[in-house]
């Protein structure tokens, strides 16, 4: 899929640098960057990402001792189960299913706090990345960054924009 939408990518801008060059006559100028080993190689990054790792296996660790803590005690439920009258039962499968409700619960929350801990350590380090590539694009007169890890556009110039003209086209029925 990755491959598939890369090589989608390098079409699209294969396809833009010749209709740009034989209908204006201007030269169009693509770059890639590998998001991947920026964010392998700076230092801020490999900061924040520890940050990250680190919180994650807080987290995953607090899971794996609920799971195991449930486990047992399922396992001791069905090793008694048939000795046990029917109220124990009622009462010990409402604590498991109590158990397992916490776990999925915990599970929730943990995982969205953790995407929001991701945000707030990685976006001023991306904003600043954007902010770079902006000043090299312009520097060098390359109209398109792309990110050839992800296969997404990180910048373009706006007269690259044709979609108003496309809509405006669209809209009068020509194709």
């Amino acid at each position: 899929m990755v491959t598939y939408m890369k090589y989608s990518v390098i079409a699209l801008i294969t396809f833009f640098c010749a209709a740009g060059t034989v209908a204006t006559a201007q030269v169009f100028k693509a770059a890639f960057v590998n998001s991947e080993t920026i964010m392998k190689e700076l230092p801020e990054a490999q900061g924040a990402m520890k940050k990250i790792e680190d919180l994650t296996l807080k987290v995953r660790d607090t899971l794996q001792m609920m799971q195991k803590d449930f486990e047992s005690r399922f396992e001791a439920y069905r090793k008694q189960e048939a000795m046990m009258s029917a109220e124990a039962k009622r009462k010990e499968e409402e604590t498991l299913n109590g158990l397992r409700t916490r776990f999925l619960q915990y599970q929730e929350e943990k995982t969205a706090e953790m995407r929001q801990v991701q945000e707030a350590f990685l976006k001023p380090i991306r904003e600043k990345v954007q902010a770079a590539i902006a000043v090299i694009a312009k520097e060098e007169k390359i109209n398109m960054v792309l990110d050839k890890v992800a296969g997404f556009v990180l910048f373009s110039e706006d007269k690259s924009d044709i979609t108003y003209k496309v809509l405006d086209r669209m809209k009068r029925g020509d194709k």
